[in-house]
């Protein structure tokens, strides 16, 4: 018999067959390794290990805000930098299809940059110098005035105690202010002065490695969706630029009612006023403010009559340039709705203040351009 055919003991019978029919039985399953009892411990363990985790994940993000905060002013400045780069990369790209290269179109850029600071200051210290000048000697009639009970200041000071606020300014009614002020208005024009030329240096560098900062950028996307973030990208950046273009314009426009108002209202110093005004309205939500109540202090040296029209000219112009103008421009130039546009200036105003507003509007762009290109299609596929 062979090894192969099976033995009386591998024949089991099977019910309604004979001998011949007969099926060997299965063989029983081998031995598996012996099965350990469950560790009642195990459930506890999940627990302290799930909430161990979960505290190290809430003790990172303490870290991170706080190291965040602790830098918020010089991201704030880095983003700064970066607005304004993009916003001057339209004019260097010009220059680079017309033959120049990039470093001397950035060259060229910056030092277009430089001298029309240099022409605004020009134009503006002169009359700020004769206009302090004639208030230094305007200051003793001044004085006299607040003093005289029969003059109109004489009654405001009556009434509200003018030269009185204006003494308790001054360290025991001298006429020199006390040193902590004069040391903390000196450390906030030095601080001024030296964020303004961080920017200044920033924006250079990001200019001239804006192709290279954009290509290390799409990198970090996977190589599928790298064409569309390239895509994205791009669009983004050309609508920041035609942000800080827009801005610009509208500045210019402010500026150049300022002079033609001022002109027919025979107030002096007209292109002065202008370009301080224009200047000012880079600033927004109260750029122009600040322009239009020194406009009116300025006007008031003439009359009363022309400082009452100039403060309505600029309340006139303020409501035109936020309700009208800015919504307008920025709708041709960054393709935000004028509604989304006075509700991102709204927000970012209240937020981180003048440098907030001034970035709602690039941001407000980026998100609606992510919304309508990425989120809206992924949701209409599903």
């Amino acid at each position: 018999m062979s090894s192969s055919e099976p033995t009386a003991s591998d024949i089991r019978p099977v019910a309604g067959r004979g001998p011949a029919d007969q099926v060997p039985a299965e063989a029983p399953p081998p031995p598996g390794p012996p099965v350990a009892p469950p560790d009642p411990r195990w459930p506890t363990r999940r627990i302290f290990g799930a909430a161990f985790t979960a505290g190290s994940a809430v003790v990172l993000a303490y870290v991170l805000l706080n190291a965040i905060g602790g830098v918020a002013g010089e991201l704030l400045l880095i983003i700064l930098a970066l607005v304004f780069a993009l916003g001057l990369d339209p004019i260097v790209s010009w220059l680079g299809r017309r033959g120049l290269r990039r470093g001397l179109g950035v060259a060229v850029v910056t030092v277009a940059f430089l001298l029309i600071v240099v022409g605004v200051f020009a134009v503006i210290i002169p009359p700020i110098v004769t206009q302090v000048e004639q208030l230094s000697r305007a200051v003793p009639g001044l004085l006299q005035q607040l003093q005289d009970r029969s003059s109109a200041l004489g009654r405001l000071n009556a009434r509200y105690h003018l030269l009185d606020s204006l003494k308790a300014q001054f360290a025991g009614g001298g006429h020199s202010l006390p040193l902590g002020g004069v040391l903390n208005v000196g450390l906030a024009v030095f601080g001024t002065l030296t964020e303004v030329v961080t920017v200044l240096v920033l924006t250079v560098n990001f200019l001239s490695n804006l192709p290279e900062i954009r290509r290390v950028v799409y990198l970090t996307f996977p190589a599928s969706r790298r064409g569309r973030a390239r895509e994205l990208g791009d669009e983004i950046s050309a609508r920041v630029g035609g942000y800080v273009l827009g801005n610009l314009l509208t500045s210019v426009i402010a500026g150049l009612g300022t002079f033609l108002f001022l002109e027919i209202v025979h107030v002096p110093y007209a292109v002065a006023l202008g370009v301080l005004v224009a200047v000012l309205d880079l600033i927004p939500v109260i750029g122009s403010t600040i322009g239009g109540i020194l406009v009116t202090l300025v006007a008031l040296s003439v009359s009363s009559t022309v400082a009452i029209a100039s403060l309505v000219f600029y309340i006139a112009y303020r409501l035109l340039e936020d309700y009208l103008l800015v919504p307008r421009v920025m709708n041709r130039a960054v393709n935000v709705p004028p509604v989304l546009t006075i509700v991102a200036l709204l927000i970012g105003g209240a937020l981180l203040g003048v440098v907030g507003a001034f970035l709602a509007i690039p941001a407000a762009a980026a998100v609606q351009l992510v919304v309508t290109s990425v989120v809206w299609p992924r949701l209409d596929a599903t």
